[in-house]
């Protein structure tokens, strides 16, 4: 009978924790991020012109008696934070444990899998004039015909999802290390990291202090491969409070809640926003000026001066720090060596007290896991 609750149980988490096949074929890399898409537009371009199209074809505005170096491409800023903001809370580490470790002797190891709210479709206005970020700065659908990927993301998704593997160790004096790797549905995207705790309670299971609970604290870090277009790496600080109840037939039910402090560090690389240009192909370059190193153009414009209009289409967005705090409800089961556990991970306070120049929701992570104990 036991191991068949066993059995019962791993496939279930198994059940729980696998990915929706369909979906993931259907829209595989759909949320890789494009933050070239990202870009402000110069004002005063001529009608029905872009920084994109003047650089495609900046002979047009010198016939129209225009300066095609005065509507470079600017990077939206706003739109990148914002974007990284909710994207480092979904990788952020999550302090998916009760606050006893394993024991000195324990060990554990699980699949995981987390949904990670975000706000997919902020309109025009709530960004101050520009499209949603999430629909700019994800790649969307690819064509199957031509393969060729869309301008925009017309259907985001409204959760990132990320399946990890974790593996938690315990170590003398009440301290434990654990480690995740995982990777991020619809995406190419790669999460690892690891954290370390301390159990403050440790060892106490008799007389008065065992009546207690068990505290620990810990930090965590969290940090992003699979994209040569920015860094992002998510820190967190957690203090958690649980308390094992022992049920019949060797099972312990294990609630637990947390505070955690996360923040956010995303570092933009530079960013060709108009990546249909070849700047170096339409300039004809002979190579660097001697003198100051810029590139010298064989091409001309109408007006004899140098096709180099592109070169200035090339930035990098803004540092992006962001703190934020949060909450996390956890409770976790055991039975003999089976492990399962549920965690929701949210926002306490909006995001925008600390950090103004955010517009989106509060939000929530809600995270299942399912593996062995020992």
């Amino acid at each position: 009978m036991r191991n068949r609750r066993a059995t019962f149980a791993a496939v279930l988490a198994l059940g729980i924790l696998s990915p929706p096949m369909t979906e993931s074929v259907a829209h595989a890399g759909g949320m890789d991020p494009t933050p070239e898409r990202l870009v402000a537009q110069p004002a005063n371009l001529p009608p029905g012109q872009t920084c994109q199209s003047v650089a495609a074809n900046p002979g047009a505005l010198v016939s129209a008696g225009l300066r095609p170096q005065d509507f470079p491409c600017r990077p939206d800023n706003a739109s990148f934070k914002n974007m990284v903001s909710e994207l480092g809370f979904a990788i952020a580490p999550n302090a998916f444990y009760p606050a006893r470790t394993t024991g000195i002797g324990g060990f554990a190891v699980s699949i995981e899998a987390s949904y990670t709210r975000i706000s997919p479709d902020r309109t025009a206005e709530e960004t101050g004039g520009r499209a949603p970020y999430w629909h700019l700065g994800t790649q969307g659908a690819q064509d199957p015909n031509t393969k060729q990927f869309s301008v925009v993301n017309n259907a985001p998704d409204s959760l990132i999802q990320i399946y990890a593997i974790k593996a938690r160790k315990g170590l003398p004096l009440g301290f434990e290390i654990a480690g995740s790797l995982g990777t991020i549905a619809n995406t190419s995207l790669w999460v690892g990291g690891g954290d370390l705790r301390w159990s403050l309670m440790e060892g106490f299971r008799t007389g008065a202090l065992g009546l207690l609970p068990d505290v620990s604290i810990g930090g965590g870090v969290r940090t992003l491969t699979g994209t040569s277009k920015f860094y992002l790496t998510t820190v967190g600080l957690d203090v958690k409070m649980s308390k094992p109840i022992t049920l019949q037939d060797s099972a312990q039910l294990i609630p637990s809640i947390g505070y955690q402090r996360i923040v956010i560090f995303g570092d933009s690389n530079v960013v060709d926003s108009t990546p249909n240009v070849d700047a170096l192909n339409q300039c004809g370059s002979d190579g660097p000026d001697p003198s100051t190193g810029a590139p010298r153009c064989r091409n001309k414009l109408p007006n004899g001066t140098d096709n180099n209009v592109d070169f200035a289409n090339s930035f990098t967005f803004q540092k992006v720090r962001v703190h934020r705090n949060r909450a996390l409800l956890g409770l976790n089961y055991r039975y003999e060596v089976i492990w399962l556990g549920s965690q929701i991970a949210f926002d306490i306070t909006e995001p925008k007290d600390e950090n103004p120049f955010l517009v989106g929701n509060r939000q929530w992570t809600l995270s299942f896991e399912g593996g062995l104990f020992f």
